[in-house]
């Protein structure tokens, strides 16, 4: 049950749906995750017993087969970046299907990205937006679903699929038309789903799953949702759940899809998201009224949004972990004959449908052997009693090094490297600089974003084609660009790891690790970039 009612608004929300994230103009913030635990458990659709397929969750370490919003505020730890959100969030698996056997894609950073978008269609925050209450669930997507019915939307709504590859090939269900998702700059696998936000005050129902809530139409406000949905408006939640393909490279063809989601699809269709509310009461509700992180460039460590001390490390994210509480093998380091559970292969178009007399591989079906779960190192990340203050340091961007470039030297001053050799000669660190967003600093869009992003590839990229600046932002952004417009330096605040090698520096949320020929930069109010648009990826 429900343990509260939403009665005053809270916030905002946004209407551009199948806009890019970093080119929209409303308010929302963002975080990343680390992967919790992989296991075939889902509270929400099969509570106190082992779910039907294997699932990818993050959050909260209280996670369990059956768990309510006290069970979430009893986690000794969490996975995501905000230390108040012990939420839970869980999604299926991918496999690799090839010769009658699964092998599991593993994911790659950024994993898992978390949106929170609460802004109005003029970018304003949307004052008509609630929290959400205490006990509340909901699911995105339909796992039966095997063919485009349109409940999905146009590629980039509701879901989305996309290899970040050269091609950049994307559609609603699995794209084709590749033999890789790598590239120089970025790599993987990506499918984006948004959750729906318009609730009729019902409580979830796991025989209708999405009887309570609906999606919202292009009004702001309560306005937006249609009867009987507008009970309360919620903020819009929009995971990317990162794959890396790589390891299959080479192994199919462009008009293959070797990819089957744990349930058994093959199509991509029937890929879906479930969140269980885990919110300190009362921090997202003060958040969602100031931090416009996305228009402004605030620091999710600013009063403004969480607070200091409210973002945890990467280190202090990634250590927290749970054990397994199902016995199954899942495929995470040899081939499957099947996929884990009673899963075989239903293509549709048709809807999926529950196979009967089907024998269980791989896992323990038995609720008995559902244990609870135990976090790694759970006092690292405990948060005190106040929702907003709390006590992990601020470090809200570290991601693991991928195929790092060449560097140049390190910076006393934090700014690493100090120096990058390029074609046109040495180009020197300029310092950390804030980012507008609306629009961009440097460049209205990052030249790429991914996995494999350095200072010193970025340096490399923005000279070949030109330009004056090279600006590296959130660990996995490179812009580059002839000005920087309203922007401001602030020494010291970038600390984001590259995630394409952890010794450098890639600038932070909102922030810009710049380099130019002469170390020095000239700020300017205008708001016209010239840049040229390396590779874009769509969230």
């Amino acid at each position: 049950m429900l343990t509260n009612t939403v009665n005053a608004p809270a916030l905002a929300f946004l209407a551009a749906l199948a806009t890019p994230a970093f080119a929209q103009r409303a308010a929302y913030f963002t975080f990343g995750s680390s992967a919790l635990v992989t296991e075939s458990l889902d509270p929400l659709l099969s509570p106190g017993t082992t779910s039907s397929h294997v699932h990818s969750v993050i959050g909260g370490s209280a996670f369990s087969s059956s768990m309510d919003f006290g069970s979430t505020q009893s986690s000794r730890c969490t996975s995501v970046d905000i230390i108040a959100d012990k939420s839970n969030y869980w999604m299926p698996n991918l496999y690799f299907h090839k010769n009658g056997q699964f092998t599991r894609v593993p994911e790659v950073s950024p994993k898992h990205k978390v949106y929170y978008k609460f802004g109005k269609g003029d970018g304003s925050p949307d004052l008509e937006r609630s929290e959400f209450p205490q006990g509340f669930r909901m699911m995105a997507g339909n796992s039966n679903l095997r063919s485009d019915d349109g409940s999905m939307g146009t590629p980039g709504n509701q879901l989305n699929w996309q290899c970040h590859g050269p091609g950049g090939q994307r559609a609603t269900g699995f794209p084709s038309g590749f033999t890789s998702c790598n590239s120089q700059y970025i790599g993987g696998l990506a499918a984006t789903m948004r959750f729906p936000s318009c609730w009729n005050g019902q409580d979830f129902n796991k025989d209708a799953p999405m009887a309570h809530m609906s999606y919202p139409t292009n009004r702001d406000g309560l306005a937006g949702c249609p009867a009987p949905f507008n009970k309360a408006r919620f903020p819009e939640i929009m995971i990317e759940y990162w794959l890396d393909t790589k390891p299959f490279d080479g192994q199919y063809g462009a008009n293959e899809v070797p990819w089957v989601l744990s349930n058994g699809d093959p199509t991509g269709y029937g890929f879906h998201m479930d969140f269980l509310n885990g919110w300190q009461p009362g921090v997202l509700a003060k958040a969602m009224k100031t931090c416009d992180a996305g228009n402004t460039g605030l620091g999710l460590d600013e009063p403004q949004c969480f607070g200091a001390g409210s973002i945890q490390s990467g280190t202090q994210k990634d250590a927290c972990t749970i054990a397994p509480s199902v016995n199954e093998d899942i495929g995470a380091t040899n081939p499957l004959n099947a996929l884990p559970g009673c899963n075989p292969i239903q293509p549709g178009p048709g809807l999926a449908t529950k196979p009967a007399n089907c024998a269980v591989n791989g896992k323990v079906a038995d609720p008995t052997s559902v244990t609870a779960p135990v976090a790694s190192n759970p006092a690292t990340t405990t948060a005190p009693s106040d929702p907003v203050t709390t006590t992990a340091p601020a470090d809200p961007v570290t991601t693991a090094p991928s195929d790092p470039a060449p560097s140049g030297t390190s910076d006393p001053s934090g700014q690493s490297p100090a120096s990058v050799n390029s074609k046109s000669g040495v180009w020197k660190a300029a310092g950390c600089f804030r980012d507008a967003l609306n629009p961009r600093s440097l460049g209205q869009q990052p030249e790429w974003w991914g996995a494999k992003i350095t200072s010193s590839n970025c340096v490399a990229h923005c000279d070949s084609i030109g330009a004056k600046y090279a600006g590296t932002e959130n660990g996995g952004q490179c812009f580059c660009g002839n000005q920087l417009n309203k922007s401001a330096s602030v020494p010291g605040k970038c600390t984001a790891k590259c995630s394409g090698d952890d010794s450098e520096i890639c600038g932070g949320p909102a922030l810009l690790s710049i380099y130019s020929l002469d170390g020095t930069v000239a700020l300017s109010k205008r708001t016209h970039q010239r840049h040229s648009r390396h590779f874009k990826g769509v969230l």
